[in-house]
């Protein structure tokens, strides 16, 4: 088989793509607004490569699904932030040392849950509890 000097150049880059960026994956994930109170919700695990680490974060928020800043895990150099996006969904975004990845939450994933109080009514994640986080750009 013959490969141009391009082909074999983009193979090679896809390669090493791969070989920089660990799979990030998450189980255990779960989120939302807590009925009746002003804290919301998220705690995950996640591994990128041979490290795994444990995820845990108590927002402000009232009912809406949370927001986070970037914030440190169990594990040293591993940390989390969850930013809400205009269509409705969140982007989970997970770090490890230099390496990054993005896991778009999409609005069919995030629910109300405690319906039959409605001052207890507040926003959940709904999704699978366990993804793979794809390598963010430039990662």
């Amino acid at each position: 088989m013959k490969f141009s000097g391009a082909s074999f150049a983009a193979i090679l880059a896809a390669g090493l793509a791969s070989a920089q960026a660990p799979a990030f994956t998450v189980s255990k994930f779960s989120a939302g607004a807590t009925p009746h109170s002003s804290i919301g919700y998220v705690e995950l695990t996640f591994a990128a490569g041979a490290k795994e680490t444990t995820c845990k974060a108590q927002p402000p928020t009232y009912q809406s699904f949370p927001s986070i800043e970037k914030t440190a895990c169990s594990e040293p150099g591993m940390a989390f932030s969850l930013t809400k996006r205009a269509d409705g969904g969140s982007d989970l975004e997970l770090f490890s040392g230099a390496a990054s990845a993005i896991h778009t939450i999409k609005k069919e994933e995030i629910s109300e849950a405690n319906q039959q109080s409605p001052t207890g009514t507040v926003q959940v994640y709904s999704g699978p509890q366990s993804f793979t986080a794809e390598p963010a750009n430039g990662a």
